[in-house]
């Protein structure tokens, strides 16, 4: 038995490419289920993951966007750095 993971990282890279078009920097790692947003602060990172296939969700659940829509979360992502000072 096994888990497709594919969708999700499809996901996440499609995500990573609409952050890069606004200007918003990321990265996707080997060592995070997830793809880790850069901030303004060196080092440190907003991490966003896909828990149901279905949203794309940072800041520790409390924000996400539908993953069937990567411009609009990129956007969003953006958005929420911009407001919380980090970007």
């Amino acid at each position: 038995m096994g888990w497709d993971v594919g969708p999700e990282l499809r996901a996440l890279a499609e995500l990573c490419k609409e952050l890069q078009a606004i200007g918003v920097g990321s990265e996707m790692r080997d060592s995070y289920p997830g793809l880790a947003v850069r901030t303004s602060t060196p080092g440190a990172y907003i991490y966003v993951v896909i828990p149901d296939r279905k949203r794309y969700v940072w800041d520790s659940g409390l924000n996400h966007h539908p993953v069937s829509d990567p411009p609009g979360a990129a956007e969003q992502i953006k958005a929420y750095l911009r407001a919380e000072g980090c970007l």
